[in-house]
This record gives C-alpha cells, sequence and structure tokens, in this order.
C-alpha cells in the first residue's frame, strides 16, 4: 500500500485515532502518507511508545499548514540461527 491520506478534514477528535488505524491496516513491508494539518510531535512520540521498532516514521513536509508523513510498518526480521 503507498496510498496518501488526508487526514485534516476530519473532526480534531478524531485524526489521531484515524492515523493509528491506517497503519493497523497496513500489511509488514508497507507505508502510506498521512497528510496533517496539526503538528504531529505527540504523535510520533505515541508511535514510539506503542510500536518501537515495528514502524518508520519520516517526515516529508514540515508545516504548517500541511504536515506529510510517511507512515510504515516494518517487516518482521528472522529469527537467529
Amino acid at each position: 500500500m503507498n496510498s496518501t491520506f488526508d487526514v485534516s478534514n476530519l473532526p480534531a477528535a478524531k485524526k489521531r485515532a484515524a492515523v493509528l488505524s491506517i497503519f493497523d491496516g497496513l500489511n509488514p513491508g508497507e507505508a502510506c502518507v498521512v497528510v496533517c494539518d496539526f503538528d504531529p510531535g505527540k504523535l510520533s512520540r505515541q508511535f514510539d511508545a506503542f510500536f518501537d521498532k515495528e514502524h518508520s516514521w519520516v517526515c516529508l513536509q514540515a508545516g504548517p499548514p500541511y504536515w506529510l508523513i510517511e507512515i510504515g510498518k516494518r517487516a518482521a526480521e528472522p529469527l537467529p540461527g
């Protein structure tokens, strides 16, 4: 999935949940771009806390007025041995 999702038109209370839902829908190894109209710094910290090394996060454009964030779900690493 290499799609773009614009959450800027959603009600403020639903934007972060929408980004988490989009991430949840990714398969391992997939990424998408999220367009948001709020500083995603807090959301980035949430991803770090909840998903640690399971995700990738790249800021493609820092706003305001819009931020473009590429969020990916990393493929599972093979077990050693």
